[in-house]
């Protein structure tokens, strides 16, 4: 198993042959006899990786392996509890894994040489606004017009962003993502056409009957990613009465047919302890069968914002503290958008190198799902079609490179003893009097009225008081536990230990 090791590792590091990764990890995944030392391998390889990349302090490198390694057994329980069909097992290896890490990384490569900076390796994309329901606190905002993304605008930006970013990973988010209809077109028309591609939506999960879930199960290049709130009560108290029964169908639905499925929550001031309890994760992972979980604290953009919503900042030290417990001790794949900071190496918006951008249902361009701002010039891709231009265009835009020269300025570029803090690593949430001024800088536009009141709560000095309460808890962890003298051995006995 070593040598396996080894080759995964070179894999990561280097890349290779399509042909050869796709090999080992299909029949590596398929058979019950391999799966075990395989998951191993990936995971020493994931180790020996965490520690061999970035100029980052040693307990970024540790959290970065944890994460990786709950990813890899939260995979391993998924193939012992249900039988995933054989194209979603395929496309877990051929797609996700051998194109998305090996194939992308030749594209990339030529990008930065030729436009000076890594780009993006994935995107997020709501198709349309429509939904069928109504939850709130949406950070879509309000419908006052419905809007749909014009089926062929879909498959180009799709087919742009492969060829020019060597991204193979799609998100899709909403509205909801099966409301999607243009020109007698559905999101199923799009997985199928771009079949080497895999695609995670977030989805109320309302919509997926038998038949829906039989298709995706034939079709294997999507994960749904179901949104609940905590329990019955709490999910219909948000999405509507009789949501959390339909969730549970859709879940059944899902595993029926071998579909990978994950949960997404929005963490509030009411609701974060439950979230995290022990109660929910046994039920969604161990008994639902969910294979991951994405959290989302509530953001007060969007519909109707509400600052009283946010999470406390006690709240959210607890919730990071929680959040590692449950990675590094239960080995399951939660991660938070903004308490994991560590392991997505920061922020990810504005089309950083490893991170994505935003494209709505009316062709706006935004640096991230949560940042409703857009350049003034190049923030619409119908605009940019129009005048010639390739998404490539937007994301070298002023509002974009602002913010990235933000990144490198506050931990990317800086050696790691002087790293700034990533528990804290978001511009507009975390980093609001700095993203204010990027703003105002770039004249950036606000795509809603949502946006607007959240630069008042800027001006008004909610959210700088909210920063700084918050960095009280963080900062001196971070000069502590990431800056101080910690020291990871290379060796792989943090490895030994955590197995």
């Amino acid at each position: 198993m070593m040598n396996m090791e080894s080759k995964l590792f070179n894999v990561m590091e280097k890349g290779a042959s399509q042909r050869f990764v796709s090999t080992i990890l299909s029949f590596g995944l398929r058979n019950p006899l391999t799966r075990k030392h395989l998951i191993d391998a990936l995971e020493r390889a994931t180790y020996k990786m965490s520690f061999k990349s970035l100029e980052r302090p040693d307990k970024v490198k540790e959290e970065r392996y944890y994460m990786g390694s709950a990813l890899l057994r939260s995979i391993e329980r998924a193939f012992e509890t249900m039988s995933i069909s054989p194209r979603c097992m395929r496309a877990l290896s051929d797609i996700l894994i051998s194109k998305v890490m090996v194939e992308g990384v030749y594209i990339r490569h030529t990008f930065e040489e030729k436009h000076g900076f890594r780009p993006p390796t994935f995107v997020t994309i709501s198709p349309t606004n429509v939904c069928n329901l109504k939850c709130k606190g949406c950070y879509a905002g309000d419908i006052y017009q419905r809007h749909t993304l014009k089926y062929d605008v879909f498959d180009r930006v799709i087919t742009e962003i492969k060829e020019q970013f060597g991204a193979y990973f799609f998100v899709i988010s909403g509205g909801e993502p099966f409301m999607y209809r243009d020109s007698g077109k559905t999101l199923f028309d799009i997985l199928e056409k771009h079949s080497d591609s895999y695609f995670m939506a977030y989805t109320n999960a309302t919509l997926i009957n038998k038949d829906v879930a039989k298709k995706l199960g034939e079709l294997g290049n999507f994960t749904p990613a179901i949104s609940v709130e905590g329990f019955e009560k709490e999910t219909d108290d948000r999405r509507g009465e009789g949501t959390f029964k339909k969730i549970m169908e859709a879940m059944d639905n899902l595993k029926e047919n071998g579909v990978p499925f994950g949960i997404s929550v929005t963490p509030t001031r009411y609701n974060a302890e439950l979230l995290l309890s022990d109660e929910f994760l046994d039920f969604y992972f161990n008994k639902k069968g969910a294979m991951y979980g994405w959290y989302f604290q509530y953001m007060p953009i969007g519909r109707k914002p509400d600052f009283d919503l946010m999470v406390t900042p006690e709240q959210r030290y607890k919730m990071l503290q929680r959040i590692w417990s449950v990675v590094k001790e239960k080995k399951i794949f939660i991660a938070d958008f903004w308490n994991s900071g560590t392991a997505s190496d920061g922020c990810m918006a504005a089309a950083r190198g490893g991170g994505y951008f935003y494209i709505m249902w009316d062709g706006t361009i935004t640096p991230c799902v949560f940042v409703p701002f857009k350049d003034k010039e190049y923030g619409n891709l119908y605009k940019l079609y129009e005048s010639g231009k390739t998404i490539t265009d937007a994301i070298k835009s002023p509002l974009f490179t602002r913010i990235r020269e933000w990144q490198d300025n506050y931990w990317i570029k800086q050696p790691k003893h002087k790293c700034g803090n990533l528990l804290v690593p978001c511009a507009i949430r975390d980093n609001s009097e700095a993203f204010y001024r990027i703003v105002k800088e770039t004249e950036a536009v606000p795509t809603d009225p949502g946006a607007v009141e959240y630069l008042k709560m800027i001006e008004e000095g909610k959210m700088p008081e909210y920063n700084r309460k918050y960095r009280e808890y963080t900062d001196p962890l971070w000069e502590k536990e990431y800056l101080g003298n910690h020291s990871a051995d290379e060796d792989g006995s943090l490895f030994t230990q955590g197995n």
